[in-house]
């Protein structure tokens, strides 16, 4: 039987530069709207949307891949918060990555409701760039400790 983890872990990897790129679009949509008094349009939404799609489906792949990885023992291990890459993995990223996908959720819930222009830019602005700062500080980027870095470049090898 084939196993699926790299494809899953592969797109987990890959799907967090879409995250990083709508994030960052979004921020700098906000602010331009924020700075320039501009009109909050249906594009804003939209990206403001796919960042979200993006967020939910990289969270069920994430918790996939942390159940099929084995990774719910680590709670059980007596030094999990002493040892660091057993405290990343356990803690710092699930809980980092789950706030800051809260944060987009709550900044999505801003442009549906009826304010004004300003305030939907201002809350989509802030939650956003929090959560890309979270995001970025949680990611296990390639010069990270060892046990916690990954490539940058994720390839993809699946056995046959």
């Amino acid at each position: 039987m084939v196993s699926y983890l790299p494809a899953f872990t592969y797109l987990h990897s890959v799907l967090r530069y879409f995250i990083l790129l709508f994030a960052v679009i979004v921020v700098i949509q906000s602010l331009m709207g924020m700075t320039g008094n501009k009109k909050f349009r249906p594009m804003n939404k939209q990206s403001a949307l796919v960042l979200l799609i993006f967020c939910d489906l990289q969270l069920l792949i994430g918790v996939l891949l942390y159940s099929l990885k084995g990774m719910t023992g680590l709670f059980s291990s007596p030094d999990v918060m002493k040892d660091p890459v057993k405290r990343f993995w356990a803690v710092e990223h699930g809980f980092g990555m789950i706030v800051a996908i809260i944060l987009v959720h709550i900044g999505y819930s801003a442009t549906k409701k009826l304010m004004d222009d300003d305030r939907k830019f201002k809350r989509l602005f802030w939650c956003v760039l929090s959560a890309l700062v979270i995001i970025f500080a949680t990611i296990p980027w390639q010069w990270r400790t060892p046990g916690i870095a990954r490539p940058n470049v994720p390839s993809m090898h699946i056995p046959s």
